[in-house]
C-alpha cells in the first residue's frame, strides 16, 4: 500500500529524539517536508532527513506542498490549535503532540472542522504503548487482579524536559499554557482512561505554583470512578526522575515499578516481568510512538475507528481543565460532564467551560481586552 505522505512541524528534541526515528522504520509513513522557525533547527534536519524539503513556516509549507497526507505537529501547546487548524484547511490528517488543545473553543472548532473535512486529528499518547503498559494493560483487561478498585501513578522529574538550544518553554504560561498538569498530567489522564471501568465522574487537585515561573511545578489529582477512584502525584522537584503506578483491585494488585511488572494474587502467588526500558529511562522514546503510529495509520484508513482518539483527548481536556479549577477553589472536587461520543457523528456542541489561562499569558490579556 501506498505510504502516507507527512510534514514535521517543528524540529525541537521530541520530534528530533522520538518522531524521527520512528518515522525511519515505519513502512506506513513518510516525511516529506519539516518546518522550524530557527535556521539551526532546519540544519539539523536536514542531515537527519536528507531528502525532505525544509520550510521557515507553515505557511510556506502549505503553499509550495500540495500532495501531503498528513501533518504531524510538534511545536509548543500554545500553537497547537493555529497549526492544527491550517493543516485540516488544507485537507490533510493530523498528529499533534499533547495537549491537542488548551480550550474547549478550540477544541470544539477542531472537532468541527475534521468532521466536515473528514480528516483524522490524532494526539499522541505514546505512553499507552509503553510495553510495560501494554502488558498492565492486558492483565488488568484479563482479570488478573479482578475488579480494579484504585490506581496510582507517580512520576518525579528533577525538572521540566530542556529543550534544544535554549531555556526550557515549559516553564513560559504564555507558551506552554501550564505546567507539570500539562507536561505529565494529560499522559495519565488518557492511562486512566485505557484501564478504569466507565467515564471519570469527578476530580480535585492541589497544586504548587512558584511566583518565579507561574506555572505548576507539582501536582496531586484525586479522580473518582463509579467504582474505583485515582491518585496522581506529578513532580519537577524531585531528587531522583523515576515512574511508578500500582493498581489495585478486588483479586490482587499490579505495580508498575519503572521497568519492573509485579503481579500479587490475593492468594500470595508473586510473578514479575522485566521490560528492557524503563519508563523514566528518556523523554522520546521512539519505540511507543512507532507503535503508536499504526493506530493513527488505523483511523485515518478504517473509517469505523475514525476520532477514537479525539474523544479520548477531549476527555483528557476536560480533565485538565478542571484540575485546574478545584484548585482555583482551593481542593474542591469538581464534577465532570459526561462524554457523548454521538458529537461526533457530525454534531456539535458549545463549549462547557474553559481552561483560564496564566493570569500572565497571551489569552488572559485577550480577554482582558475584550472586556
Amino acid at each position: 500500500m501506498t505510504k502516507l505522505k507527512g510534514a514535521l512541524v517543528g524540529f525541537g528534541q521530541t520530534a528530533e529524539k522520538a518522531h524521527v526515528p520512528a518515522y525511519k522504520r515505519a513502512p506506513d509513513f513518510i516525511i516529506e517536508a519539516i518546518v522550524d522557525e530557527h535556521p539551526e533547527r532546519l540544519e539539523l534536519a536536514r542531515a537527519a532527513l536528507p531528502g525532505a524539503r525544509c520550510y521557515a513556516s507553515i505557511e510556506q509549507l502549505f503553499q509550495k506542498e500540495t500532495g501531503l497526507d498528513f501533518v504531524d505537529i510538534a511545536t509548543p501547546p500554545a500553537l497547537h490549535a493555529r497549526h492544527i487548524t491550517l493543516s485540516l484547511q488544507h485537507r490533510c490528517h493530523v498528529l499533534c503532540e499533547k495537549p491537542l488543545a488548551l480550550h474547549p473553543k478550540n477544541f470544539d472548532s477542531i472537532r468541527a472542522l475534521c468532521l466536515s473535512e473528514n480528516r483524522v486529528v490524532f494526539c499522541v499518547h505514546n505512553w499507552k504503548y509503553a510495553p510495560i503498559f501494554l502488558k498492565a494493560a492486558e492483565m488488568a483487561r484479563a482479570g488478573a487482579i479482578g475488579a480494579v478498585r484504585h490506581a496510582e501513578f507517580h512520576t518525579l522529574r528533577r525538572a521540566p524536559a530542556s529543550d534544544a538550544g535554549g531555556p526550557t518553554w515549559r516553564l513560559d504560561p504564555i507558551v506552554s499554557g501550564g505546567g507539570i498538569l500539562i507536561d505529565h498530567g494529560w499522559h495519565n489522564f488518557y492511562l486512566l482512561q485505557a484501564l478504569m471501568e466507565g467515564p471519570a465522574k469527578t476530580i480535585s487537585a492541589h497544586l504548587i505554583l512558584p511566583e518565579s515561573t507561574g506555572v505548576e511545578e507539582e501536582a496531586l489529582c484525586i479522580v473518582q470512578y463509579p467504582r474505583a477512584t485515582a491518585l496522581l502525584y506529578l513532580t519537577w522537584r524531585a531528587h531522583r526522575r523515576s515512574n511508578w503506578g500500582v493498581l489495585h483491585g478486588s483479586a490482587g494488585t499490579l505495580e508498575l515499578r519503572d521497568n519492573l511488572l509485579v503481579h500479587a494474587a490475593n492468594d500470595g502467588a508473586t510473578t514479575q516481568i522485566d521490560f528492557r526500558e524503563k519508563l523514566s529511562e528518556s523523554s522520546a522514546h521512539p519505540q511507543w510512538f512507532q507503535t503508536m503510529l499504526d493506530t493513527f495509520r488505523d483511523e485515518i484508513r478504517r473509517p469505523e475507528k475514525n476520532h477514537q482518539n479525539l474523544q479520548e483527548a477531549e476527555a483528557c481536556l476536560n480533565m485538565l481543565i478542571h484540575a485546574y479549577e478545584s484548585h482555583r477553589s482551593g481542593g474542591k472536587r469538581i464534577t465532570l460532564p459526561l462524554p457523548a461520543p454521538v458529537l461526533y457523528a457530525k454534531s456539535s456542541r458549545a463549549p462547557a467551560g474553559r481552561l483560564r489561562p496564566p493570569a500572565n499569558s497571551a489569552a488572559a490579556a485577550q480577554e482582558r481586552t475584550a472586556g
